[in-house]
This record gives structure tokens, sequence and C-alpha cells, in this order.
């Protein structure tokens, strides 16, 4: 009989726990909602912006599937819709992930300001190349209805290779392409990511270069 008790214990349990999680995603799909509807956005082109097929998002806030909307779609949707991405994460998956899991992410335009901060998680960043959480910084671009998240290695300071890096000239941050010159060795072909600067040539010695992009993510402003 102690058994069957403690059997019936654990279903209620485990009845509790799943009514709450229900809630819990039914909370983030209402603000979702709200959200979307306040900034008149367009669920088809949503679904598109992060990578999806035009019905998901609709499936995801009005069938409830996905059950819970996995990270990296779920960052993906925050940038877009500007907002932090912990409100898109339900309490109960909030519980279960330790602090350590994020980063916390200063803008590398105003490193002294730590209120200019953003969480990242480390999930986004596995499999990348850096050695420490402390040279990580990020940084905005903006160009007409878009703009650019990027995650930036400060500790990288010269050209490795042909990558994206991070240029500061006269302390405005821009986003380059850079790879040796065809022309000569000595120097670098620098092509930056948008017409407020021309490509050039530069000896690579004389290039100031901030940082190394490790990841980014676009958002596009479609209504």
């Amino acid at each position: 009989m102690k058994v069957l008790k403690d059997q019936n214990k654990k279903m209620i349990n485990k009845q509790d726990i799943n009514n709450k999680t229900n809630v819990d995603n039914d909370d983030v799909r209402e603000k979702i909602k709200k959200i979307i509807k306040k900034k008149n956005y367009n669920l088809r082109n949503l679904s598109r912006n992060i990578r999806k097929n035009d019905a998901y998002l609709q499936q995801y806030l009005y069938r409830g599937t996905p059950k819970v909307l996995p990270e990296k779609y779920r960052f993906m949707l925050a940038e877009i819709l500007d907002v932090n991405v912990n409100e898109l994460i339900p309490k109960w998956l909030k519980d279960l992930s330790s602090q350590e899991q994020f980063f916390i992410l200063r803008n590398i335009e105003n490193k002294v300001d730590d209120t200019t901060q953003i969480s990242f998680s480390k999930e986004l960043l596995s499999g990348l190349d850096f050695f420490n959480v402390e040279n990580l910084y990020y940084f905005r671009s903006y160009i007409s209805n878009n703009h650019i998240t990027t995650i930036v290695d400060v500790s990288i300071n010269k050209f490795i290779k042909p990558d994206i890096y991070l240029l500061n000239d006269k302390n405005n941050y821009f986003l380059a392409s850079i790879e040796l010159s065809k022309l000569s060795q000595s120097k670098l072909s620098v092509k930056p990511y948008f017409n407020k600067f021309s490509p050039f040539q530069i000896n690579a010695n004389f290039l100031k270069i901030s940082g190394k992009i490790l990841w980014q993510c676009s958002k596009i402003f479609l209504k």
C-alpha cells in the first residue's frame, strides 16, 4: 500500500511539473504574440528571417509545435524583435539553466559602461576558437533597415588569416573582410562591409585591428 501511495505521489508531482511547464510555455507564447502585434510584424517573414519555413512561427504560437522554441531560433527571434532573449525563455527552463551557461558580454564601444551588455549562451559559441571569455565583446553595426550583432575576440589584434575583423578608424568601428594583397605579400587587402569606407590596400604593420569576429547574427526589419 505504501508503494502505491509513493507511486501516486510521483505521478501527481510529475503532472504538477507538466502543468507548470505548459503554463510557462504559454506565457512566453502570449508575450511573443503581443510583441509581434505591437510592432506589426508578419509571421511568415519572421519565420523566414529565422531560417525556418513560412508556417513555423504560426504553428509554434497557435498550435504549440514545437513545445519549446529551440535556443538558436529564440536568440534570432529576440534579435529581430529587439527584446532581451531572457524575456523569451520559459521560467522552468531558466530554473534548469545554471548561471554558468551564459556569458555577459559588454559593448566594445562602451567598455567602461557595464550597463551596456547582453547575455549570450555558451551553446552558440561551442566549437569556436577562443581562449578567454573576458576577451569577448559585442559590436552592432547598422545600415538601412538592418543591423548586425557581432561577437568579437579583442585578444586578436593582428591579421592571422583571411577572415572578418573589426577595425577602428579614429574611434569609428567597422567590420571588414581582410586577406593578403595579390599585389604584395607585405600588404593586406581590406574590404569594409558597408559603403561608408572604400576598399583599400595597406601595409600589415600599419593596420589597426580591434578584434577578430567569432559569431554574427543579422537583424532585418520586415513587416
